[in-house]
């Protein structure tokens, strides 16, 4: 494992001399019972299972559910007949649902998991299993509820079947995604893959199953548009794992935020990777021009901006681009793709 010894480039965060002698870090305060938000709305015995889910930061959930609206629109882009608006709005809220209950499950499985590590981390030593709100069994008791409750959102579907048959190792690889960082510096290529799987889960719940395309050429730009959202998802959780660079390497915690230490570079390098996906989906799709400004264009703007912006001695900023980088780079891509089901010519 990766450990304090390896040099932090001059671009990282340095905790101050009196934050490493008492552990405070004043941008993380210790935890005090929350009086403003959704959460000082909830009973009191019900704030750490709502810490645990994380419903008081959607910015996880847009990471996780805007990949099911990029299926959606893509999907209802080649389908035919072309599914209503309703029909795609329906099959929207659904998977709403179910993501709401999937990432509650992937964070409370990560907490319980982590649990060590995090209390060695400033940001995270106030999560509830680390300080002792909510013990790992009713942790695990909480996770099996909130898997239970992503199934029953997806039997509302009009294929649960084949819902579920996605949904399977969907919520595998993110239960065992914690492990992941105690053995590899690429955590996030673990990640990534349940995360872009719900493009071909939402593509198959309006009728373009991936794996039942009617042409090689489709079948292809299946793969490439889940390829762009994996990189994607590699960019989004990196950028993430920079805010705690310096704690991760003294906790023993590896990363590819611990191990590619350039945050210029490593976006950028992967951007063009995913703007390419883009491109190359967008080609063998036979998309508009619509398609291509929005989505190609669109997406190279925001991965421009987070080139020149995101610094790792600048947490803060790091955190903005977790909240809102999900929802600003993946609308995009699903905006363009609505504007492509739209100008879809009548059949």
């Amino acid at each position: 494992m990766r450990s304090s010894k390896v040099p932090v480039s001059d671009s990282e965060p340095k905790l101050s001399s009196a934050i490493q002698e008492d552990g405070f870090d004043p941008r993380y305060p210790p935890w005090s019972p929350p009086t403003k938000g959704i959460l000082s709305k909830l009973p009191p015995s019900w704030v750490p299972y709502a810490e645990l889910s994380r419903i008081e930061k959607p910015g996880g959930l847009y990471g996780f559910y805007m990949a099911y609206l990029i299926g959606i629109s893509y999907g209802a882009c080649l389908v035919t007949p072309a599914p209503s608006l309703a029909a795609l709005a329906g099959t929207a809220g659904i998977l709403l649902v179910y993501n709401v209950f999937l990432r509650g499950a992937a964070c409370t499985v990560n907490d319980i998991l982590d649990r060590d590590y995090d209390r060695q981390v400033a940001r995270c030593r106030s999560r509830p299993v680390a300080r002792g709100a909510v013990t790992p069994s009713q942790g695990y008791v909480w996770y099996c509820v909130q898997t239970l409750g992503a199934g029953a959102a997806l039997a509302c579907l009009p294929n649960p079947l084949t819902a579920l048959a996605y949904a399977a190792p969907i919520q595998f690889l993110v239960s065992v995604y914690p492990l992941s960082k105690r053995y590899t510096d690429f955590p996030q290529l673990v990640l990534s893959a349940p995360i872009a799987g719900g493009i071909l889960m939402a593509a198959a719940a309006v009728g373009m199953d991936p794996f039942h395309a009617p042409t090689p050429a489709l079948a292809g730009a299946t793969a490439t548009l889940f390829f762009s959202h994996y990189v994607w998802t590699t960019i989004f959780d990196y950028v993430n794992a920079c805010q705690d660079t310096a704690d991760d390497m003294k906790a023993g915690v590896r990363s590819m935020a611990v191990r590619y230490r350039n945050t210029g570079t490593f976006i950028g390098v992967l951007g063009a990777a995913q703007v390419g996906c883009l491109v190359v989906t967008g080609v063998l799709a036979g998309f508009s021009p619509i398609y291509f400004i929005g989505a190609a264009g669109g997406n190279a703007l925001w991965l421009a901006a987070m080139v020149k912006t995101v610094k790792r001695s600048r947490p803060d900023i790091c955190a903005w681009w977790f909240s809102w980088g999900g929802l600003l780079v993946s609308g995009t891509t699903t905006l363009a793709l609505l504007a492509e089901y739209i100008h879809r010519p009548p059949e």
